[in-house]
């Protein structure tokens, strides 16, 4: 018992060090991509756009019970990221219109080599799709949206009903305002419009992130505030998602565990959480999450 102490212990000193360390690298370089890969890996990059939509997919499929019809649907993701690869590949799956909101530009930047690289993929699946159409729609605003704003406002971005499906990949856990950014999506997305949302809850810096995945529920929320900064994690767990969605008009909300810690494991950390995370409604074997949810107004 002395020894899981001393380790845990160490964990937390440990876990203020890479919260100081990711607060002071945001306040010289800005938001980066967690990604452990750069977009100089064209291969590693169109592989993982496919593999996330191909999940999203899966996931849809199971929450509905059936093989999920995507095509001629508007479809908005929640935090793209590094590039728009994803959107391209749903265009290719026949999507009406792939809309994209961030508050950091990083997809502005992707290299032109990347798509070209990604299209050729796209072609060796044998897909259906004109891929010279597809290189169109780089440019083509109506049907490829992207939008960068410092506000995240959906409603001053899209049209109050007007999105039949919302995905998102590790992106909620990064948002400041989780609930005002739920409220304005049950304006702007159809009655039965769907979520699907990949929500990874465990700490973000890479290598305690391993070694100590639940590491940044140790600290109190004062504590934790000290190192604040944009797209720090929120620390929100699966039920705090579940009721903001109830009260702004979602329901049949379901929860995927992805990544779960063993029973053992759980109790040798539980201990040293600190006391907000004790109770078992907080889940704390829950590492990340697909939340799949359908907007009844």
């Amino acid at each position: 018992m002395k020894n899981i102490g001393l380790i845990n212990n160490f964990y937390k000193i440990a876990g203020a060090v890479f919260l100081l360390l990711a607060k002071v690298k945001y306040m010289l370089q800005g938001y980066k991509t967690p990604r452990i890969f750069t977009m100089d890996d064209y291969e590693r990059c169109a592989a993982y756009d496919i593999s996330v939509v191909d999940g999203w997919i899966k996931y849809l499929n199971k929450y509905t019970s059936q093989s999920s019809d995507i095509r001629d649907k508007e479809v908005l993701e929640l935090g793209p990221g590094a590039d728009l690869g994803i959107g391209l590949y749903l265009l290719s799956k026949g999507v009406k219109k792939y809309n994209a909101i961030d508050v950091n530009g990083l997809a502005a930047d992707t290299p032109i080599q990347f798509y070209e690289h990604l299209l050729k993929k796209l072609g060796q699946k044998q897909l259906s799709a004109d891929l010279k159409c597809l290189k169109q729609l780089l440019s083509d605003f109506n049907r490829l949206n992207y939008v960068c704003r410092q506000d995240f406002s959906l409603t001053s971005s899209f049209l109050e009903n007007s999105i039949d499906i919302i995905f998102s990949q590790a992106a909620l856990e990064h948002f400041d305002d989780i609930e005002n950014t739920i409220k304005q999506l049950s304006i702007v997305s159809k009655p039965g419009a769907i979520l699907t949302a990949l929500i990874d809850l465990k700490t973000h810096s890479r290598w305690i992130r391993d070694k100590d995945p639940n590491n940044i529920y140790r600290y109190s929320p004062a504590f934790y505030r000290l190192f604040r900064f944009r797209g720090i994690p929120n620390r929100l767990r699966p039920y705090h998602y579940e009721d903001i969605f109830i009260k702004y008009g979602w329901g049949n909300i379901q929860i995927f565990p992805i990544d779960t810690l063993s029973e053992d494991e759980y109790k040798k950390m539980r201990p040293f959480l600190f006391r907000d995370f004790y109770d078992d409604k907080n889940q704390m074997q829950y590492l990340s999450i697909i939340l799949c949810a359908t907007n009844q107004k």
